[in-house]
């Protein structure tokens, strides 16, 4: 199925898009964890990741590469977060296939706490660190 009007990641229309290839597309989260969380998603409903053709796969990497040149841009973040929860145990809520990318900023309080897993959380202090800031 290449469209499930029931997904709410389906219903997404062009203006609600950031930016896009000819495969993918990329929204702001409804729920960030951050400032700047967008979602990456495969334009045809597909669930799991490991569902994606090669060509989807190839254009996820490529709208994740060039998503993160414009939130460096537009935010200037200190770090990213690159997820994808593939079922529902692994904390998937809405079943289409999508990557998380998180923009992350020293010493800022994280929305969703609850929600979210310790790797999203970023550390108070970590001096040796905020000097090598890396790209």
């Amino acid at each position: 199925m290449d469209f499930d009007p029931n997904c709410v990641f389906c219903q997404k229309q062009p203006k609600d898009y950031v930016m896009a290839n000819n495969l993918c597309v990329a929204f702001w989260d409804s729920h960030p964890v951050s400032k700047g969380h967008l979602l990456i998603v495969p334009r045809r409903h597909v669930a799991q990741i490991w569902d994606v053709t090669e060509a989807e796969r190839q254009a996820l990497v490529q709208l994740v590469a060039d998503a993160k040149k414009h939130l460096d841009k537009q935010f200037k973040p200190d770090g990213y977060n690159v997820a994808i929860n593939s079922g529902a145990a692994a904390g998937q809520s809405v079943f289409h296939c999508h990557i998380h990318l998180i923009p992350r900023y020293w010493n800022q309080t994280t929305k969703r706490l609850g929600a979210i897993p310790g790797q999203f959380l970023v550390p108070k202090a970590r001096p040796e660190f905020k000097q090598s800031k890396q790209s």
